[in-house]
């Protein structure tokens, strides 16, 4: 697409006249500095160019779906705008932070479930009472070396995660990856760098604290912890793209990665530590007043902001606390760890119980549950139950019940451990009672509070996941195939010439077809894999077996509000049925920004199949026929539909 990158600059008067550049699933948005330099005629004859259609301030380069994106890539590397991945700016900014959050982590997800379960697996081994008073290693030491290893490869996620972190947050801020992982890295190695005498000008003294070239640095241990290397990571894309905008040729491949290193790492060194430090053992006072002063009450307090705090990753600060606790007799933090975990295991599991078998949130959250239930809770805190975001809420109301219980039956623990379902190894016989009322409080209340929330979904016409239906092809004749494509919401047909985007009236993208939704669940027209899911999850592409493309389109314009009421449950690449959730919308969050939230059905690769038959029902239900497509066995196999 270079080459038709390179028309339409030219075309809008050259990269200084892009005043500012996004993308949705459709089209280029282009807000030129001076709409008299921009050649109207020469933009419409750019090769791939489908329409140019004019929104205010605002150009709209129509180039159908897979094509606004890469055009959209190269025009942002030329005019070095990186507005399409940098955070929304528009919503509440809790829903803002959340969805960073999400988008950060769900990469990671995978890694996470997998480092839980090893980790898991070593404590079986290796814990005494699980199975009788020794632990199995010591019954059968052969399993010694391979339980070492499970532990330290599950060990290895959690305690190096700012690389992991750095590597995912600097991609979502529109930095560099590596750039991202490297600075994680710096982080975990620092205090390695006397061990290994990498540099005369840095030290640890004798106290702990650092010294860079006489400047003095708190120490701080940064295994394991989330805020400080996601700030660095927001900071770090800042100074990349800055410096790239003014470092160019071979000038910019030798210095710039080494500047943003550099002044990145000063960043994180001389500020970051320091706040974070500071944080920490505020925390860590906080909470030891606020539980010995207020008692019940305050163990309600700490249950129900100890979930909030792993989200954060400050709950490693309570670690220095929870060991002086144990040393005077006993922890109250560990148990109220343990219940928190298994309370967002009891959610997880609620939600994998309510999604549709054979669905990805099911697979999911049945993966994430295990380790949460052991007391590895990231999984399912960042995979699911934050995701759907009461899930979450209801695990941390559980908690905080359960925190309450802890204060009042006094429940402690004398040593550190799986803060989960074999936290009972950590407690002394006289609070082991205390401590299982506890967690079974938590887990129970989450998962009740949970599926019942799901319940309620499902009777409103809302379900999490619907259960896949079979297929939906079935042979018409010798040589055809046919594909049944249903409507994806509820609600009343819409005549496509009344809608306002001139393209979309016109189905200048293909043949298409407009519901009202009255609903906020949007569920695939036809079974297939999704092959695009909008950055801003305003809309979604699914490809059937047969290579019929078609694009779920939620709302007119709703690119502009950055993704705010949009929660998709899907990613690219995933399999679907035709009913299948693709993802959630705030209805009422579109329409109060002044917006139409119209659902729009395109088929985009009309041209490799007929339609003999589309519904000219006046209203549907989700699930209803909307349109039969034959589809020739040798015909179209698609290419896959693109979003931005």
């Amino acid at each position: 697409m270079s080459e038709t990158s390179h028309d339409l600059l030219s075309a809008l008067g050259g990269a200084r006249n892009v005043a500012h550049l996004s993308v949705c699933a459709t089209r280029v948005r282009i807000v030129p500095v001076d709409e008299a330099a921009v050649d109207r005629p020469a933009l419409e004859n750019v090769p791939h160019v489908v329409a140019v259609a004019v929104a205010g301030d605002q150009l709209q380069i129509v180039l159908g779906p897979g094509r606004a994106q890469l055009v959209f890539e190269e025009l942002s590397e030329r005019v070095a705008a990186a507005s399409s991945r940098a955070p929304g700016r528009g919503g509440n900014p809790l829903v803002r932070a959340i969805r960073v959050l999400v988008d950060i982590f769900t990469p990671l997800l995978p890694v996470f479930v997998a480092g839980g379960l090893l980790a898991a697996l070593n404590n079986l081994l290796a814990s005494p009472g699980v199975f009788a008073a020794d632990s199995l290693v010591e019954m059968a030491p052969w399993l010694t070396g391979f339980a070492a290893l499970a532990g330290l490869l599950g060990a290895a996620v959690f305690a190096l995660l700012p690389v992991l972190l750095g590597f995912s947050a600097a991609g979502r801020f529109g930095g560099s990856p590596y750039l991202g992982a490297a600075i994680g890295a710096a982080l975990v190695a620092a205090p390695l760098i006397e061990r290994a005498e990498a540099s005369s000008g840095v030290r640890a003294d004798d106290a702990g604290g650092w010294q860079i070239w006489g400047l003095d640095v708190l120490g701080v241990d940064y295994l394991g912890t989330v805020v400080p290397i996601i700030a660095i990571a927001s900071l770090l894309a800042v100074i990349e793209r800055f410096l790239r905008r003014r470092i160019r040729g071979t000038a910019a491949f030798l210095f710039t990665p080494m500047l943003v290193l550099l002044l990145s790492g000063l960043l994180a060194f001389l500020v970051v530590g320091p706040v974070m430090r500071v944080l920490g053992d505020a925390l860590a006072d906080g909470v030891r007043w606020l539980y010995e002063t207020t008692g019940v009450i305050g163990g309600v307090l700490f249950g129900g902001l100890y979930s909030p705090l792993v989200v954060s990753g400050l709950h490693q600060g309570l670690v220095p606390v929870e060991l002086g606790l144990m040393a005077d007799g006993g922890s109250f933090i560990f148990p109220i760890a343990a219940a928190a975990n298994v309370a967002q295991a009891g959610a997880c599991l609620a939600v994998a119980v309510a999604a549709g078998r054979g669905s990805r949130l099911r697979a999911l959250a049945v993966g994430s549950s295990a380790p949460a239930a052991l007391g590895i809770a990231e999984p399912a805190i960042f995979g699911v139950n934050l995701r759907l975001r009461f899930p979450f809420l209801v695990a941390a109301a559980a908690t905080a019940i359960a925190g309450g219980l802890v204060a009042l039956l006094e429940a402690t623990a004398v040593s550190l451990g799986a803060a989960g379902l074999l936290g009972f190894l950590s407690i002394p016989p006289r609070s082991f009672g205390a401590f299982m009322v506890c967690v079974l409080t938590a887990v129970v209340l989450a998962f009740a509070g949970t599926f019942t929330w799901a319940r309620w979904r499902i009777a409103r016409g809302r379900p999490l996941e619907k259960p896949p239906e079979g297929t939906d092809s079935a042979t018409a004749s010798p040589g055809t195939r046919t594909v049944e494509v249903v409507a994806p919401v509820t609600g009343d047909a819409v005549l496509l010439s009344s809608l306002a985007d001139p393209v979309f009236a016109s189905s200048g993208l293909g043949p298409s077809v407009a519901i009202a939704p009255g609903e906020d669940l949007v569920r695939s027209p036809i079974g297939g894999t999704v092959t695009a899911v909008a950055n801003t999850g305003h809309a979604f592409g699914v490809t059937s077996p047969e290579g019929v493309e078609v694009l779920v389109h939620i709302g007119i314009d709703t690119v502009t509000l950055r993704g705010t009421p949009f929660a998709p449950v899907v990613g690219q690449g995933d399999t679907v049925s035709a009913g299948d959730a693709l993802g959630a919308v705030d209805r009422a969050a579109i329409v109060a920004s002044g917006l139409d939230p119209v659902t729009i059905v395109i088929f985009t690769n009309a041209d490799s199949f007929t339609i003999p038959w589309m519904s000219a029902a006046p209203r549907f239900r989700s699930g209803d026929p909307l349109a039969r497509v034959v589809v020739e066995e040798t015909g179209a196999t698609g290419t896959g539909t693109g979003t931005g």
